[in-house]
């Protein structure tokens, strides 16, 4: 046999040995029991876990369970390369309600992937039983999907993320349209902090307990950051919101990473015209740029971290250690003095906040040095209106939503100083002079120290003089 018939075969049976390897990632049904040897891989926040029957071809994702506490396990999927980089959890099905040893997971007969706890109790479901569901498989893209005989698609978990969009994932407006953080790093439980798409952009929220704004990016306008212009819009509102990125090497826009922002039912109009609220765009499609950093960001995913930063996460081999770069993070002391202090509890429930450091605890006898122990002033309860209130000064400062609602205005300080007395759930109001705006708030957090001396807060707090 000649050298080039010999390579034709040789090719031929790789090719074979290819398309059964990659065919073998899509499975019938299984059942998998919770229990045995813990996995090998270095996993993300301290984890403990087990390797589920679900890998991809190249061994980047897999399906698993994990745990930070004992016996309290998640299934997730995981993405690393074994003994190269630590695994990173990019999406759960059950992050509120973890399961015990000798959980089950089953992809039954009638194509529903189902996860029970030890005593038999049903925990999870991806609810397609009996809508033609006959296999499941573990995408390269890092998305579990469900198949019916005609290779549709009948669910996929890029329809249902957690804290993370992975490359190509997407909010939808008739899908679930949030990200939601964890709590901490150890527990996995929907935190704090949120993601949302609205009809004109995207905001950051933090719930404490109330939903308030704490970053905006309007598809619209750029220069408007009120919560108001991202929620109520042009005609044409939102569709989807996609973290997008570039694989060979070029840049989009000048970005290697972005979120692509998408409007629903565009029809291009002949010309731009304006609205009361915004320019209605001729374009169907805009970019939001994150980073331009010279590496492959192919296996990349952007996350909204449990502390309320929202950050891109990219595979590089050229690290020294854990083989994972942030590329992006919106609040980082590079970008700006004030972008550091941009996370609601950088400084916990109360603190001032400079250059992205905790330098001061507000006090009705001045500033004093902060520490972990700063905490807001402790006032009456709604129920309770025997106490004798008042505010005390900080000059300079900003609360980390001031930016991004709607203030009251144009009225006086001691107008702001009455609402803020009349409200038994403000804790403070803050008052910008050269605008005669108020703004009052019912939690406090970190507050942002400002070089503008025009910008003040006044804390409510009990007066026992």
């Amino acid at each position: 046999m000649d050298c080039d018939r010999k390579f034709k075969l040789l090719l031929f049976v790789l090719l074979i040995w290819v398309c059964v390897a990659v065919e073998a990632e899509r499975r019938g049904p299984f059942l998998y029991v919770n229990h045995g040897d813990f996995g090998g891989y270095i996993t993300e926040y301290g984890a403990d876990h087990r390797l589920a029957p679900l890998s991809t071809s190249d061994g980047v994702f897999h399906l698993v369970f994990f745990n930070t506490t004992p016996n309290a396990y998640t299934l997730a999927i995981g993405m690393g390369i074994r003994e190269r980089s630590i695994m990173r959890y990019v999406w759960t099905a059950n992050r509120n309600h973890p399961v015990s040893d000798n959980a089950t997971l089953e992809f039954t007969a009638t194509g529903d992937l189902v996860l029970s706890d030890a005593d038999g109790s049903l925990v999870w479901s991806s609810n397609t039983s009996n809508k033609g569901a006959v296999q499941i498989e573990l995408g390269v893209d890092g998305n579990l999907v469900i198949y019916d005989k005609k290779n549709q698609t009948v669910w996929q978990s890029f329809d249902y993320p957690s804290d993370t969009l992975m490359i190509g994932q997407t909010l939808k407006l008739d899908k679930v349209k949030k990200l939601v953080s964890r709590i901490s790093e150890k527990n996995g439980a929907e935190g704090p902090y949120s993601l949302v798409m609205e009809a004109g952009g995207f905001a950051l929220y933090a719930s404490f307990p109330k939903p308030v704004p704490y970053w905006t990016v309007s598809y619209f306008d750029s220069k408007k950051k009120d919560l108001f212009s991202i929620t109520h819009t042009c005609k044409q509102p939102l569709e989807s919101i996609t973290f997008v990125s570039e694989t060979n090497g070029l840049l989009i826009d000048g970005f290697h990473q972005m979120m692509e922002m998408r409007l629903a039912n565009f029809t291009a109009p002949r010309k731009l015209r304006s609205s009361q609220l915004c320019d209605l765009t001729p374009y169907e499609s805009w970019r939001f740029g994150l980073n331009a950093f010279k590496i492959d960001p192919a296996l990349s995913f952007l996350r909204l971290d449990w502390d309320g930063n929202l950050r891109a996460y990219t595979y590089s081999p050229s690290m020294d250690s854990n083989m994972w770069d942030i590329t992006y993070e919106r609040f980082d002391c590079k970008a700006g003095p004030v972008d550091g202090c941009g996370p609601p509890r950088k400084c916990g429930s109360f603190g001032l906040c400079e250059d992205g450091n905790c330098v001061a605890c507000p006090h009705p006898d001045g500033l004093k040095g902060w520490s972990n122990k700063c905490a807001p002033p402790q006032l009456p309860t709604c129920k309770t209106s025997n106490a004798s209130l008042d505010f005390y000064k900080v000059v300079g400062v900003e609360h980390f939503s001031n930016k991004y609602v709607a203030g009251i205005g144009k009225i006086k300080v001691g107008e702001c100083r009455s609402r803020c007395l009349r409200d038994c759930k403000c804790a403070a109001f803050f008052y910008w002079e050269e605008s005669s705006t108020c703004f009052l708030t019912q939690t406090l957090d970190t507050l942002q120290q400002l070089g503008n001396t025009t910008h003040l807060a006044f804390i409510k707090y009990v007066n026992k003089v």
